[in-house]
C-alpha cells in the first residue's frame, strides 16, 4: 500500500505591531478644565474606591506649578507635593465611613476645583 501524502498549506499570517501608547493603562480622572490650558482632577482614588486601610495617597493631575490643595469632607484646604509630574497628598487618620475629596489649584487671583470624589473607608 502506498501512502498519499497531503499538502497543507498554512496561511501566511502578517504580522501587526501595536501602538504602545493605545496599550496604555489611563486612570480615570475628573479633570474640571477651563477654557485655555487650566485644568484639576482626582486620579485617585477613584470615584466610588472602597478604602480597607487607614493610609492613602491622593493623586491629582493639573496643569499648575504651584499651590495645589485638597480638602476632605468639607474641612480646610491642604496642600500637596509634587513629584514624578503629579500632585500627591498622603492622608491617614481618617475613620471609617463616606468620605469626599476635591482638590484645588490657585491660577492668579482666582482658584479652579476638582469635581468632589467620593469615596468609603472600611477600616
Amino acid at each position: 500500500m502506498i501512502a498519499k501524502k497531503t499538502m497543507v498549506r498554512k496561511k501566511r499570517v502578517s504580522a501587526v505591531k501595536a501602538d504602545p501608547a493605545a496599550s496604555k493603562v489611563v486612570a480615570s480622572s475628573s479633570k474640571t478644565e477651563a477654557p485655555g490650558k487650566n485644568y484639576v482632577g482626582i486620579d485617585f482614588p477613584q470615584e466610588g474606591e472602597i478604602l480597607t486601610s487607614g493610609q492613602y495617597t491622593l493623586r491629582i493631575s493639573t496643569s499648575a506649578t504651584e499651590g495645589v490643595e485638597v480638602s476632605i469632607d468639607g474641612k480646610g484646604w491642604e496642600p500637596c507635593r509634587e513629584c514624578v509630574g503629579f500632585w500627591w497628598y498622603d492622608w491617614s487618620g481618617f475613620g471609617a465611613g463616606a468620605h469626599t475629596v476635591v482638590a484645588k489649584i490657585s491660577v492668579g487671583k482666582r482658584s479652579m476645583k476638582s469635581k468632589a470624589r467620593s469615596l468609603t473607608a472600611i477600616i
